[in-house]
């Protein structure tokens, strides 16, 4: 994560404080760590039971020693996987339309909303520099899961050496050129970094997230500490002592096992730079009662205070997006779409095996034999087509017949696939059919409205709570770090690129707000469109209203609705003929 560029308030803040108080505060931090760890244990749990169904993981579902486990099924049916992509692509399409633009910006007053339009520009460009929507697919994706998704908005400043060719006068002739090294800004905006909620931690007592104070649990290389200048006291700290902070994350490890990722061996040798596990807290500390409010504090391994500072943020906002999937009232986290329906998850997978397994017995049953039969040898009998197999009767050898009714088994495990395809709201509500029947046109509109209906709450949450607080994060950020004015690039509909320039003083003094149109607009467009729709054939069923309607506009509406911006070039202003006898 980047950081703003270190103050001389980083510095006189950490040595103001006694070595006893550097104690106690790191003391403090550490015991948040564990206290906040320790409260969310069984979401922890649930979190990695739900990320194992995702990922259809086998391993943890079936880990009974047997004798012959190669004769068992151990078959995982991807039910919450389909759920959970289902509610991802349409989610995502609905945040973000394709050829949309999912968000304005709206001046406060009418100054203000003069310059709005080159706010919003601004803004676009940004986001598109930083690939922000492809960065909010993860960020999404975590909170349909686990229910709770968090991400890092930094602002983010990269540079990169690049080799120049520079020219060497003598006298004031041009006789050559040298090559020069010159650092070149490559990136200078915005960041939107997935963090994984097995790493982020927050005070469970807090009534928000604004006013909560929170952890994130990071690993740094010693070396990139070293090259911080955010970072001091580093001589207090010793690289290749990891102290207290050992503690083994099980829930975390089983994630990574599931996806089929082993957690590395931490050895170090003379080429790698020592892992520093680093605790970064933001919010109000207490020490020696005096009150730090909403400042930063660095804990490094578990003992040592590396950075202390106020937030070096102007906006006075945590670097951070937390939102949850279906909030639970009261309550800091939430729960994921699919965290209900594990159980049905676990009884779809026994019963698929219970039929795999007996229709197996069924193909390849197993035989019993008389052992007083001196000719037959069982060892040495492979059943196999035109197979001779010597016996003194025809008795000594039977098969083990089984019953081959399976029509219960695949009822019930229709039944239960269908009501975790309820409850999730996954297939049914986006497709408008389910597995197995047939529905008319009109049928299939009316689930999908029924799904839009249901899922409308969580957007506006996921609108209200991850991506307002994005955008005017963005806005507050770029008004404290650029001081050069932004060259903007304007797409016009016709194809045509404009350029534009936004001054800083612009940044300063506009005062706006935000309004997402993704999921709205597309909601009230459809709406609108059904409305014309409407009208028309009202109208073309009217004697007295059909003359009385300009049939050209209301066809441009309707054409613009639809989504197309070129109706100048469709629509005509009158017929051929009409002109023709206008001129006679």
């Amino acid at each position: 994560m980047s950081h703003p560029m270190a103050t001389s308030a980083t510095t006189s803040t950490l040595m103001a404080l006694t070595e006893e108080n550097q104690q106690t505060l790191a003391e403090l931090v550490y015991t948040q760590y564990q206290q906040w760890k320790q409260s969310r244990s069984g979401l922890e749990r649930k979190w990695r039971e739900c990320w194992e169904a995702y990922l259809c993981d086998t391993p943890s579902l079936y880990t009974e020693t047997e004798n012959h486990p190669h004769d068992r099924s151990q078959v995982v049916r991807p039910v919450l996987y389909e759920a959970v992509e289902a509610i991802h692509s349409n989610l995502l399409n609905a945040l973000f339309p394709a050829n949309e633009r999912f968000f304005s910006v709206i001046g406060k007053t009418e100054e203000n909303h003069n310059q709005a339009n080159v706010i919003e520009e601004f803004l676009r460009n940004k986001l598109e520099d930083a690939s922000f929507i492809e960065k909010y697919a993860p960020f999404l994706k975590q909170a349909i899961i686990t229910g709770n998704t968090v991400a890092a908005v930094p602002w983010r400043k990269s540079t990169q050496s690049r080799q120049a060719r520079q020219p060497v006068t003598l006298f004031g002739v041009t006789v050559g050129s040298q090559k020069v090294s010159r650092e070149e800004v490559t990136y200078h905006g915005p960041d939107f970094e997935t963090l994984d909620m097995f790493d982020f931690f927050i005070d469970p007592d807090a009534p928000d997230f604004e006013r909560a104070n929170v952890i994130r649990k990071v690993d740094r290389e010693w070396q990139s500490l070293k090259n911080n200048p955010a970072y001091h006291n580093l001589e207090a700290l010793d690289p290749n002592n990891p102290k207290r902070l050992s503690i083994e994350d099980s829930n975390k490890q089983s994630k990574r096992r599931a996806f089929g990722l082993t957690e590395n061996p931490h050895t170090q040798n003379k080429q790698s730079s020592p892992k520093i596990t680093l605790l970064e807290a933001w919010g109000d500390f207490t020490v020696d009662d005096t009150l730090y409010p909403n400042y930063v504090c660095v804990v490094a391994n578990g003992d040592t205070v590396i950075r202390f500072e106020p937030n070096p943020y102007d906006s006075g906002m945590k670097p951070f997006i937390f939102t949850n999937f279906i909030p639970v009232p009261n309550e800091i986290y939430g729960i994921g779409a699919i965290e209900k329906s594990l159980g049905l998850q676990h009884a779809i997978n026994t019963l698929t095996n219970q039929k795999l397994d007996v229709i197996n017995l069924s193909i390849n049953n197993p035989f019993t034999y008389l052992i007083n039969d001196d000719v037959f040898d069982p060892e040495a009998v492979v059943t196999r087509p035109g197979a001779l197999i010597p016996v003194k009767s025809h008795d000594t050898l039977r098969p083990i017949q089984y019953l081959n009714n399976f029509t219960v088994a695949f009822t019930e495990i229709a039944d239960l696939k269908a009501e975790a395809q309820e409850a999730t709201g996954a297939l049914k509500y986006f497709t408008g059919n389910e597995q197995g029947q047939s529905r008319t046109a009109t049928e299939v509109s009316v689930l999908v409205q029924g799904g839009t209906q249901k899922f409308s709450s969580c957007l506006a949450h996921l609108e209200h709570t991850s991506l307002e607080p994005f955008l005017r994060m963005v806005l507050e950020n770029a008004r404290q770090f650029l001081s050069q004015p932004e060259q903007l690039r304007v797409c016009q509909p016709g194809g045509q690129v404009l350029f534009k320039t936004l001054l800083p003083e612009v940044l300063q003094t506009c005062h706006c707000q935000f309004r997402i149109d993704g999921s709205r607009g597309l909601l009230n467009k459809a709406q609108e469109l059904n409305a014309i729709t409407s009208f028309l054939r009202l109208v073309e069923n009217s004697a007295a209203l059909r003359d009385r309607v300009d049939w050209l506009s209301l066809y441009k509406k309707v054409y613009r609705r639809l989504g197309f911006t070129d109706e100048a070039d469709i629509f005509i202003s009158a017929p051929p003929q009409a002109e023709r006898g206008a001129s006679a």
